[in-house]
Parts: C-alpha cells; structure tokens; sequence
C-alpha cells in the first residue's frame, strides 16, 4: 500500500511540474491564438521547457540524493515557474527602476533562491496535491480560451483557389520579384517629416528603368493587412453591420505565406512561387508546406522573443549584443540569396519581404550593426535621425540588390515597395479616429517602384495605390485591360489596442 502511495505521488509531482513549467506557454498560446499560424512552435518551447526542467531535476537528485525525488519535482516546477514570470509588468518595472540592468540577474538569484526554499520547506506530501490544483487553476482559463475560440472558428479560408482548374496563357512570363522594404516612406513624406533628401536614391531607380509612383499610398496602416490586400488585389475586410472588420488574422497571414489571388495565378500560368524569409518578423516566414522556401538569415525572430521575454533571457542577451542571435532582415540577406533563387524553375515569382528600414533601428549609413531593442513598435521620434541612417543602408543595399538582378536577369519584371509608411507621430498610441490628416499621410505614403516591360509602362500611374499593384502586372502579363480600383484607406488598430478587431475607413481626400 505504501508503495502504490508513493507511486501516486510521484505521478502527481511529474504532473506538478509538468503544469508549473508550461502554464506560460500555455497562457502565450491562449493570448496570441488568433495571430499565429499553429501550435507548431509553441508545442517546440514546451517539449524543450520539459526536457530542461526534466535535467535539472535529475541533476538536483544527483547533488541531493537522500532528498525525495517529489520534493525536487515540485522545487524544479516551482524554479521553471518563476522564471517565466519575469515579464509580469509590476515586478518587471519594479525590478528594473531600482536594479536597472542587474535586474534580469537578480530575477535569475530569486529563481534559484526560491528554488533552494522549496526544497527545504516543503516537507508535507499534502503539498503536491495543492500545488497541482493551484497549477490546474492557473492554466483553466488559458483551456477555456483555447477551446472558444476552437469552436468558434474554423479552419482559415483563403482565396488561392481562385483560379483553381483553369490554365492561363500569358503573352510574356518574365521573371517577377516582388520585393518588399517594409516601413519604407514616399520620398515626399521623407522630404517633409525628415528633411531627408532621397531624390538620388529616385535617380538611381530611375536609371534602372523603374518607373516611381510619386503619389502611391497603401490601403492599410499595417503588415498583415497591406501584403493580403495587395496580394489578393482585394480589400481585406467585411462587414458586420454597420460595423467594418478585417478579416480573421490567420486568414490574412495565409494570404501573406502564399495562399493568395495573385499566387494562383501566377502558378496557373506555369510560374514557380518562391518564398523568400527575412529578419525578425514572425508573419513573414515560410508556410510549412512551402517547398520552394529560401532563407536568408538564420536567427531568434519575433515569436522567439515573444515567448522568451517572459524570462530574463532577453534581457540577458540586449545587454551583451554586440553580435546577436536576433535574425534582424537586411537587403543583404536577400542578395546573398540570388543564386539559390535563379535556381528555381523559370519563370519564378519571388515574394521577398525584408523588415529593413522598419524598426528596430539596428543598421548605422554604413551598414554596421547598431545595438538596439528587438521590438517592432518603438516608432520613437527622437529616433527619425537614426533611421535615416538606417535608411541609408537599405538604399545602398537595394541598389546592390536591383544591379545584381538586372545584370542576370536583364527582363526581370521588378516590383520595388513598401507595405506602409512610418509612424513616428505616435499613431498606433492614438485611437484611430483621432488621427489627423499628417497621421494619415505619414503612414500611408508609401514606396512604390515598378520595372516592368516597355509596353506596360504608361499602366503605371503615378497615384495608383498598393491594391492595383497585381492587377497592373497581371494585365502587362496577359494583355488584358488594366481596371484600377476605387482607392479605399482603412485603420486596422494593432492586437494591443482597444479597437483591435475593427477597421476605420478614411475618405479618399484625406489620405494624399
């Protein structure tokens, strides 16, 4: 009988600690459900989590052999637990107003503390089964949240069938790059909210036989929702009501990894779509069924760091970056990569999306690297002369790029642009009605360059906005006639923001 009692606890401190460890994760995956494309990564934390926790607890018992192997269990749970909450925002803030950078190795001193307080105070066996309620407890909301929002919604649609079973015959197939520099502002926002100058860089283009649309806009404010409307050449929203909402986010993000009009299309017509994955942003990586996926840069990216900022790890390597392990997205990257792309069945349509200039402000003029914070939204305007710098890089890196790529690829059709502009005014801290008119016009200029063959260049009017990018190659493509869109702008506000969920439209006249 005491031997069954004894296997029963065990079984329940393998459980505890097992809970204790994962419950993080299992509250990430909860909260950011809607925005990620699977399980996949999260499940790989937790499986590595486990494994750690499994080894310090084997190497505990090594140390502490007369201590029972339940009280370490519950010690290492408990370690693994508190480690992971470093990010809760009070003790974080707290922590780093008094400590400022000893603060993620004092969090790692109070872990191992804590740790060395368990395995000495807990001593009642009674502690094993409270410990699992309180574990189960914390995770239940994270459950019930996974299952609504399982039954809720189902599988993502997509419109990548849009030209399922049909056969298209183009006049001409060149080979396409759609190369994207996300953030990348129009040169008369540069001129007028940076003072900055990039007429040579226009020259430069120019000289390439790009023709530059000197009014071109996006159709949305964000990522996710700029690449999915301009791929699938269609307004990523609906309507509920009177209210207007963007579509489901793994939706979009499908649309974004190659499940798309435009990919259809293309495939349709005997093109090979190649996937090009850059940087440090999460969205813009390979679909797991993409078999034609080139890297560029290996490294941590946004999912990595949102998942271990939970730990001082983060925190950790920030301080000590001289070289880092963040994959931070440069034009580069992409170059590097041109071989392995000409490799690819001809004709290729290439989507390659570099984070360059966005944020973090990370490259210097001259391309070194610049110690800086992996976030994604520290659009600070005391930062507008940095990113100049960093600007700069990414103009002397594209221009490397685009003479590479013509000289191999002398009839390369060649989109050149930015999913939106920048938002140094603040505006993702404003709701979105609230945005002014220099809001709109700082977000929403966009870059936009076109190379394409001599015949279809009149197409390329200079306020044409994102959406009618695909249309025009298409209708260059086929010798179709070429239909612009009415231009619509909409707000989509980002995941942290009140309004997210809803999609604000602004009127034609307000966004120049």
């Amino acid at each position: 009988m005491r031997r069954r009692d004894d296997h029963w606890l065990l079984l329940r401190s393998l459980a505890t600690a097992a809970a204790l460890s994962t419950v993080a994760l299992l509250d990430f995956y909860a909260e950011n459900i809607a925005a990620l494309a699977g399980p996949a990564r999260v499940l790989h934390y937790a499986a590595g989590t486990l494994a750690i926790t499994a080894i310090v607890a084997a190497g505990l018992k090594i140390l502490l052999r007369r201590l029972p192997l339940w009280r370490i269990l519950l010690a290492t749970g408990l370690m693994v637990f508190v480690f992971f909450s470093y990010d809760v925002g009070l003790i974080q803030r707290e922590l780093k107003a008094h400590l400022g950078q000893l603060a993620p190795l004092a969090w790692v001193a109070a872990t191992s503390v804590i740790g060395i307080v368990a395995l000495a105070a807990i001593r009642n066996r009674a502690a094993v089964s409270v410990a699992l309620v309180l574990s189960a407890a914390f995770a239940a909301p994270s459950i019930a949240r996974i299952a609504a929002f399982a039954l809720r919604d189902g599988p993502a649609h997509t419109d990548a069938s849009a030209s399922a079973g049909t056969r298209e015959r183009f006049a001409r197939s060149p080979n396409i790059y759609w190369i994207v520099l996300d953030g990348y502002p129009r040169q008369d926002v540069l001129a007028e909210d940076f003072k900055f100058d990039n007429s040579d860089f226009i020259r430069s283009l120019r000289g390439l036989d790009f023709a530059v649309l000197a009014r071109s806009r996006s159709n949305f404010p964000a990522t996710v929702n700029s690449i999915s409307s301009t791929a699938s050449f269609d307004y990523t929203v609906e309507s509920e009501g009177e209210t207007l909402r963007p579509l489901p986010l793994q939706d979009m993000q499908a649309r974004v990894r190659g499940k798309n009009r435009t990919v259809a299309r293309l495939t349709s017509a005997g093109y090979t779509y190649v996937h090009f994955e850059n940087g440090y942003d999460y969205l813009t990586e390979c679909a797991p069924d993409q078999p034609r996926c080139v890297r560029g840069n290996l490294g941590l990216d946004e999912l990595d760091i949102a998942i271990l900022s939970n730990t001082p790890l983060v925190d950790l390597v920030v301080q000590r970056r001289q070289s880092t392990p963040f994959a931070w997205g440069g034009v580069d990257d992409l170059d590097a990569k041109l071989n392995a792309i000409r490799a690819m069945p001809s004709p290729f349509f290439l989507y390659a999306h570099v984070l360059a200039p966005h944020p973090p402000i990370r490259f210097r003029s001259d391309c070194s690297f610049r110690p800086a914070d992996p976030d994604l939204q520290r659009w600070i305007p005391e930062a507008r002369p940095a990113f100049i710098e960093q600007l700069t890089c990414v103009n002397s890196q594209t221009l490397a790029l685009l003479h590479d790529i013509t000289q191999a690829d002398p009839g390369a059709l060649i989109i050149l642009q930015s999913d939106h502009g920048t938002a140094f005014r603040g505006q993702f801290k404003k709701p979105p009605t609230a945005w002014t008119d220099e809001d709109l016009h700082e977000r929403f200029g966009a870059l936009d360059a076109m190379r394409l063959p001599y015949p279809c260049r009149a197409m390329a009017a200079d306020d044409l906005t994102l959406i009618d990018t695909f249309p025009l190659v298409l209708a260059c493509l086929s010798g179709a006639e070429f239909k612009p869109h009415h231009p619509r702008f909409f707000v989509t506000p980002y995941d942290n923001s009140a309004d997210f969920g809803r999609a604000i439209e602004y009127s034609s006249e307000r966004v120049r």
